[in-house]
This record gives structure tokens, sequence and C-alpha cells, in this order.
């Protein structure tokens, strides 16, 4: 994973944390919570045949259910710096590959997002839109329970082994080579 595009999504999230839509919530904002307990991903390939442009809750909830692969929810960083970050859904592989079937392969630097289980995923009842924010309904909230109340237990999928090549050297570790104790 590019650590600059994390570092500026990273940015990016931090100033949309102030977008607060009720400060008395455990997670003001949706940021606030991919901030808090999102998990990182670098673009890969897509894999799986036709995208669906501009439709990015419609294809995640389509891919995730045809070929089981893990709805994820959160912000992509786009390569182009005039769009910035977005709030975005794409899929994992069950080797934990971001699958994006809405964004054409080399318009993203990174993705911070949410792997939610199928059953939180369908028990959220938004259909083909966004589980999480307001996706392309504006009329839907987003999911104020979640900000208000925090994440259940059963939201989040289990963490997929990372392949090689997305594994990120921890600082402590390199620490400990060039300082030993």
């Amino acid at each position: 994973m590019d650590p600059r595009a994390a570092a500026a999504l990273r940015t990016e999230l931090a100033a949309r944390r102030a977008l607060v839509l009720d400060a008395a919530w455990i997670h003001p904002s949706f940021a606030d919570l991919i901030l808090a307990h999102g998990r990182w991903y670098a673009p890969a390939p897509w894999p799986g045949g036709t995208q669906r442009p501009g439709r990015c809750f419609a294809a995640a909830h389509e891919q995730a259910d045809k070929r089981g692969w893990t709805y994820c929810g959160g912000y992509a960083l786009s390569t182009d710096p005039l769009i910035g970050a977005f709030e975005h859904a794409w899929c994992l592989t069950p080797t934990g590959q971001a699958a994006d079937p809405a964004i054409p392969d080399g318009h993203v630097r990174v993705y911070a997002g949410l792997p939610l289980t199928d059953t939180f995923r369908r028990a959220q009842q938004r259909g083909a839109d966004a589980v999480l924010t307001f996706g392309h309904d504006w009329r839907l909230q987003p999911n104020t329970a979640v900000l208000r109340d925090g994440l259940p237990s059963n939201a989040l999928a289990p963490e997929t082994p990372p392949l090689p090549h997305m594994l990120e050297r921890r600082p402590d570790a390199r620490d400990r080579r060039t300082h030993p104790r």
C-alpha cells in the first residue's frame, strides 16, 4: 500500500471528521467511524468481468451476493486531486484483495472502510443502497444507529489474511532492527 496515499486519505478523513451529524453520538460522523474502525486496502486489478461505473453501492451488493465476496463501505481516494476522497463501496475477495465493481483500474490510490458481514449488511434493509452512508439516494439518512450507538459485535467481517504485497512494515519492528535493545 502506498503510504503517501494512506496519509493523504487520513488527512482528508480527519478534515471530514468535523462534519458532525450529532456531537453526542459515539461516532459523530461517518469519517470518524472509518478512522476509528476502518481497515486500509491497496487497489488491485478488477477480477470480475463487467463493472458498473457510478453505481458502487448496488454493484458491491451484487458482487457480494453473486460471488460470496465481502461488502466494504468507506472511502476511496481518487488519483485525480480535484476529486480527492469520496464515499464508496467495493468488495474484498476471499484472499483479501480490494475488488472494485464500479471504478476502473488505476483511478483509486487507496481504500479505507469497513468489511461488513452478510448478516449485518442484510439486516440494515437498505436494498442496493449504501449500508452506512447517505449513498445515492439523499432522502435516505446515514445509518444513524451505528453512528449513535457504535458498531454491533456482528457487523465487521473477520480479518482476511493480507497478501504479502499488502503488508506494511510496522514502525516498532523497524526501530528494533535499527536500535537493538
